[in-house]
């Protein structure tokens, strides 16, 4: 009988330890190691404990449903990714279930009006340019590009492709455009893609090695060689080759393209490149040397689900990117720069990136960058605010028609007493960012209110199935294409705009008599 009243004295002894070491423990904590800090929840938050409630994104999820079109199970590539992420499978409807502690927020907020474009001075006449670009496409052979950079928040084709598939189904196009020879952790959901051992990479930060000669990185912000940067035998023959495929995890217009193009320059040797499907090579090429930017073009037939490029040679070129376009339409092409702020474009060389640009068509640009920036905790982002500016300006500096829209930095959690709670600088590093792009005459789409505002990130963690990943900062692929469908409908509702107000001032009117 004294057994059970036993028990419960230690737990009355333990509970009034941890109350003890909880009213005495320092608040700040107890650092062990410069590195590592000793944390214990105070008296006062134990006392006031409650459970968070976290934003309701119901009416988010509900009018942007990523159900149509989607594949089948995609790995994620962010580094935190341990598990599968489905898109949609045969045992997936498409629908997303919140929990009840997501749900707990007034009807006022479940019923806000859409997330919308903001300009400088209210004035939508800075996508105009844009606009009149995509207004004119079903009546030219126009080929226009749209370069969406971010962070890894957009790596493996995240929000890039269903915003590519929308405008190439409204517009015309086909393809996933420009991508870098190595792709980042070697996955793209959008292509069935590999090359061989040899190739090797180089971006903005290898420039810091002593011997590097250039900064002509391109729009892509890295290039790639076969043969070594310097080459110390320069008889040896190198060899490399490169397989694109038809993927099972890409939206339909992905396979439609009808021509591939690699943007290369600068060896100082000529080379072979040969092109070979349905077990035969199609093509060969010699390619004489250079010291400026050029292009390979070939056509391959819709019916072809897998070619291969090959490349032979003393010395390789620098390799800018390669390219699966239509001849007409909408191309658009996912550029991740992991660990990014966006703030590196003007260390690299401005003029070959103009030219690269002008080579492209570019009349729009998409910057979605500042996951990276929300660990460093600051007063003010003043610093970042004036170093964003001035990429944005340079990219207005190449073209005057040349339209920019900045996505700002998303919601990302960390956990605090046992909740996860909005990073509190978040508003301040979003504020820098739009008031960076409404000087430089750029227009701007709040992703932080679009997903909910602060503590949103945990309900798009917790919905089922998961919209973002557990380090409550990524996005699943089904949560991309929820942002997707957002920014999409944003854009298309200031284009219709831009239509109404085109058609207005263009009636004609009876002359006076």
């Amino acid at each position: 009988m004294m057994k059970p009243f036993k028990i419960f004295l230690t737990f009355l002894s333990i509970l009034a330890l941890i109350v003890l070491i909880s009213y005495f423990f320092p608040e700040d904590g107890i650092q062990i190691t410069p590195n590592f800090t000793l944390n214990f929840p105070t008296w006062d938050r134990l006392m006031d404990y409650e459970e968070k409630e976290y934003k309701d994104i119901s009416n988010i999820v509900q009018s942007n449903k990523p159900q149509e079109d989607l594949t089948p199970i995609i790995q994620d590539s962010t580094p935190e990714a341990s598990e599968t992420d489905t898109l949609v499978s045969s045992k997936d409807s498409g629908d997303i279930v919140l929990t009840d502690t997501v749900k707990s927020v007034n009807q006022t907020e479940r019923t806000s009006p859409a997330n919308r474009l903001q300009y400088p001075d209210n004035n939508p006449e800075v996508l105009y340019p844009f606009f009149r670009s995509l207004e004119k496409l079903p009546n030219n052979n126009e080929l226009i590009r749209i370069l969406h950079y971010g962070d890894s928040q957009i790596e493996g084709d995240r929000i890039s492709s269903y915003i590519r598939k929308q405008l190439q189904k409204k517009f015309g196009g086909a393809g996933i455009g420009l991508f870098p020879v190595v792709l980042t952790h070697n996955q793209n959901i959008s292509i069935n893609y590999s090359h061989s051992k040899g190739w090797n990479p180089y971006t903005l930060h290898d420039t810091d090695q002593a011997n590097f000669r250039h900064k002509r990185f391109g729009v892509l912000m890295s290039f790639s060689r076969f043969s070594p940067y310097y080459s110390y035998y320069q008889d040896e023959v190198y060899k490399a080759r490169l397989t694109i495929g038809y993927s099972p995890s890409q939206f339909n217009l992905t396979s439609d393209y009808i021509q591939c193009r690699i943007f290369y320059g600068y060896n100082e040797e000529p080379f072979i490149t040969k092109m070979n499907y349905g077990g035969k090579t199609t093509d060969a090429k010699m390619m004489p040397a250079t010291n400026s930017l050029k292009k390979m073009n070939w056509e391959v037939p819709k019916s072809v689900d897998q070619f291969r490029l090959g490349f032979q040679g003393n010395h390789s070129p620098d390799i800018y990117g390669i390219s699966l376009d239509g001849q007409q339409g909408i191309a658009l092409d996912n550029i991740p720069l992991r660990g990014s702020s966006g703030i590196d474009f003007t260390k690299s060389d401005t003029s070959f990136l103009r030219a690269m640009f002008n080579k492209l068509n570019v009349k729009l640009i998409i910057l979605h960058f500042g996951v990276n920036l929300v660990p460093v905790v600051r007063d003010n982002y003043d610093f970042f605010e004036e170093r964003f500016y001035k990429q944005l300006r340079m990219f207005k500096s190449f073209d005057r028609d040349l339209s920019v829209i900045v996505m700002g930095v998303t919601d990302m959690s960390k956990k605090e007493g046992g909740q996860y709670e909005s990073y509190p600088n978040i508003p301040k590093i979003r504020d820098a960012q739009k008031n960076a792009a409404f000087r430089a005459g750029c227009a701007f789409w709040d992703t932080y209110q679009a997903m909910g505002g602060k503590n949103s990130m945990p309900s798009w963690v917790f919905a089922n199935p998961p919209l973002a990943r557990k380090d409550f900062t990524h996005f699943t692929y089904k949560g991309s294409v929820v942002i997707s469908k957002m920014f999409y409908k944003a854009l298309m509702k200031d284009y219709r705009k831009y239509k109404q107000n085109n058609q207005q001032e263009h009636i004609i009117r009876p002359k006076r008599k």
